[in-house]
């Protein structure tokens, strides 16, 4: 019978409490945490000790939002066409792309596939045209996605191939042209991933996720303007053998098809992106404002209007379905937000029992951020997307006006309002790296809608249990909870401000013991996902 474990040697902060902290943590054979010792106490007895060498220990992060399997089918099949270097994005011309795509093509035969380009840090301000990747790579199938995942590019065969000729003008799709398309991309893609790159890039997802200190992702998958969806079908049989907790909320409209895979879920979930969203976004200049782009003569493309919405979600909502639906302007936030709110009222519920969701909420008006503090709205989004904006990119301030920039997601606001704020990367738009999102919550370019660094902690832990309905036995690290943690080589508490996103996680602990990543090779995979048990998504 295996005995208590004592972690020693540590500052650990739990997070119930702000400015509390402790020295040693007791953790049961279940897993979950016995008893927490202030610092100086001495410990109990004979018992198994593991030495944390003096660093800082947190709640292991949980994040809110993320597209789990395209980020591992990008990582097994795709180039990355932007990367962090010497204090700049690059590449930084479309030259850039076109050498990333030409290496990629020499050693694959088939799809040659470029992701995260950053359109506001290329010089052109502009995904490369068919004409221009025929140029490049004559007669092959070509696929380019922004940075964002709202814009596309396609070659000539690619255009061909997917039937998108109506659509694409010159190779390019935004929009709605784009976001409702989108499965016809990614089931190719798919289609084309052998058992072998599936497990490689899994484990290259799984690996990222343990390196930063993540247990748990909320994974917004799937699409269904095609008739098979091959990444929610995959997701279905593996997910719960990753040794991650991936709680998956499927992208389908229509309650039949989502209750096919009910009997896998925890708990019933739906929406995300793709056909549940509300608008689009900034660097697509598809997000619904109420006044024009600075460099576009629209005001952004509202997907759904209010009824609209009540009817997408009603459904779903009648039959206790937790919902999440993206809406990034202030006209695409008023149509989710009032749905929500119509179909809250008809239920007599004013505190949000199904924990409804509304994802990125970018660039709310004050209104929306008082009624959706009044109904408790979880509000997954993403902090260090201004971060990196404002010192790297410069595309916010090319688009949108000062007084709108402003109000991009106002972390202060929506707390002091009573909305559940939780912290969360859009990945694969971003790495799974919850200290760019922290850094950018606690160094907001509104000094006045800064947070601290216990409120980004706990919306990065506790918020995304609160989101999952865990948040009673996970999120903080306290007696009775499982001790799900991550060791960090310094302490965010006591870093100065500008060096968190410097901050690294060292190790990574769920339910007591530690993590580790899947072996890439196929039969390493398939045996550690034998052996690990199955969980619930």
């Amino acid at each position: 019978m295996r005995n208590d474990t004592l972690f020693i040697n540590a500052r650990i902060y739990g997070l119930e409490k702000e400015g509390e902290h402790f020295g040693a943590m007791r953790v049961a054979p279940d897993g979950r945490v016995a008893e927490l010792y202030p610092e100086g106490a001495p410990p109990p007895p004979d018992l198994e000790t593991v030495d944390m060498g003096g660093k800082t220990i947190v709640p292991a992060f949980i994040d809110a939002h993320a597209h789990f399997m395209s980020k591992a089918a990008l990582a097994a099949t795709a180039v990355n066409l932007s990367r962090f270097e010497d204090g700049r994005i690059i590449p930084d011309r479309l030259d850039g792309v076109r050498e990333l795509l030409s290496a990629k093509a020499k050693a694959t035969r088939g799809l040659v596939m470029g992701f995260g380009a950053c359109i506001g840090a290329l010089a052109e301000r502009r995904l490369p045209t068919a004409s221009e990747l025929d140029a490049w790579l004559p007669g092959r199938l070509v696929i380019i996605l922004s940075m964002d995942g709202h814009s596309s590019s396609y070659s000539s065969v690619a255009i061909a191939r997917l039937g998108i000729a109506d659509l694409a003008v010159d190779g390019l799709l935004c929009g709605e042209a784009h976001e409702f398309n989108m499965g016809k991309v990614i089931s190719y893609a798919m289609r084309g991933l052998g058992p072998a790159a599936l497990a490689r890039g899994l484990s290259t997802a799984v690996r990222e996720a343990v390196d930063y200190g993540v247990v748990s992702v909320h994974c917004l998958e799937g699409t269904e303007d095609t008739p098979s969806d091959p990444a929610v079908a995959a997701f279905s049989l593996i997910g719960g053998r990753l040794g991650l907790r991936l709680r998956l909320w499927m992208q389908y409209t229509e309650l039949p098809r989502a209750e096919r895979y009910a009997g896998r879920l925890e708990r019933r979930r739906v929406g995300g992106c793709m056909a549940w969203e509300m608008d689009g976004s900034v660097s697509s200049r598809s997000a619904a404002f109420d006044v024009d782009y600075l460099d576009r003569p629209n005001s952004g493309s509202l997907y759904r209007s209010t009824e609209e919405a009540i009817a997408l979600v009603r459904p779903f909502y009648e039959a206790g379905w937790q919902t999440s639906a993206h809406a990034i302007g202030p006209r695409g936030i008023e149509s989710i937000l009032s749905a929500y709110e119509r179909l809250m009222d008809g239920a007599g519920d004013d505190a949000n029992r199904q924990r409804l969701r509304i994802d990125h909420f970018e660039f709310p008006r004050p209104d929306q951020i008082a009624r959706a503090g009044a109904r408790r709205m979880v509000l997954p989004v993403q902090p260090g997307f201004a971060w990196m904006d404002e010192r790297y990119v410069h595309m916010y301030e090319e688009a949108l006006a000062p007084g709108v920039i402003a109000a991009q997601c106002p972390l202060r606001s929506l707390l002091d309002a009573g909305c559940v704020v939780a912290l969360s990367t859009d990945a694969p738009v971003q790495p799974l790296d919850p200290f760019l999102q922290i850094a950018g919550a606690v160094e907001h370019p509104v000094p006045s809608e800064r947070i601290s660094v216990y409120e980004a902690l706990r919306a990065y832990s506790w918020a995304g249990a609160y989101a999952a309905f865990e948040d009673g036995e996970r999120g903080t690290l306290a007696p009775g909870k499982y001790a799900d943690f991550a060791l960090l080589d310094e302490d965010p508490f006591t870093v100065p401000t500008e060096r968190l996103s410097n901050v690294r996680v060292v190790g990574t602990w769920h339910e007591g013991k530690r993590l580790t990543a899947p072996p890439p090779g196929l039969a390493g995979f398939a045996a550690r996902a034998i052996v690990n048990k199955r969980r619930p998504l």
